[in-house]
């Protein structure tokens, strides 16, 4: 999280890629797509791809010596996982799955090693993707902790959504459809409330008018984001005080 002209900015969810990383995945990687629940990269698997997603969204799965498990961080259209498990070549301790339908560029060990060695411009933006996904996991545990409140948590987490430039506008730009539909138990894992807390909070946030369900999808009304404070989405102050 950083402030900047007193616009507030979350980083839970980074940037997407340049165009750069785009071109070398589609011209060396192959084209995969995976069913919604499937387990791209196991824990503990040592890994020899990364992929770039073009569609849909996966997330980052932690699992405890129980076998429970909760997100701890969605990659998007654009984004990048795996990259820094393919060059360290130890055993992850995460898992990633879809978590709708994706489609991806799967781009090998080998043809990375090999883009670093002949384009620098490609190699630093391979330094920086992996460098985003050590802050966007650092942010992540600043948001969600519980120097805050299951409230504050909860807006959070639609803020960063909003701020990773794939949320739609609607109407007269008062309502935002959010870019990816969890089940309150997933919100739940991110953000460390229970199932219940959710749900009785997103209740009441539709009992006021600043939530709203349409054909399953999730709408943020910008009234509820201003309990948050200022904050810049596509490059403009468009919702805030």
């Amino acid at each position: 999280m950083y402030i900047s002209n007193s616009l507030v900015y979350l980083q839970w969810i980074e940037r997407p890629v340049k165009d750069i990383v785009i071109k070398h995945a589609s011209s060396k990687g192959t084209k995969v797509s995976f069913k919604k629940g499937t387990i791209i990269i196991p824990e503990g698997s040592v890994v020899e791809h990364a992929y770039v997603v073009i569609k849909g969204w996966a997330a980052y799965y932690l699992n405890n010596l129980c076998g429970e498990e909760r997100i701890a961080s969605l990659v998007g259209p654009g984004r990048v996982f795996g990259l820094g498990p393919a060059f360290d070549q130890l055993p992850v301790a995460v898992s990633i799955h879809a978590i709708e339908d994706c489609e991806a560029y799967k781009v090998s060990r080998k043809d990375l090693i090999q883009a670093m060695l002949e384009d620098i411009n490609l190699g630093i933006e391979m330094v920086s993707i992996v460098t985003l996904r050590l802050r966007s996991i650092l942010e992540g545990e600043n948001i969600f902790s519980s120097l805050s409140t299951p409230n504050q948590r909860l807006i959070y987490y639609f803020v960063s959504l909003l701020q990773s430039g794939e949320q739609k506008k609607h109407g007269n730009g008062d309502w935002y459809e959010l870019p990816v539909n969890l089940s309150h138990e997933r919100i739940g894992e991110i953000i460390s409330a229970s199932r219940s807390t959710v749900c009785r909070m997103i209740s009441q946030y539709k009992h006021t008018g600043k939530l709203k369900t349409v054909r399953n999808r999730l709408f943020i009304n910008r009234g509820l984001v201003e309990e948050y404070g200022v904050i810049e989405i596509d490059g403009s102050r468009v919702l805030g005080y």
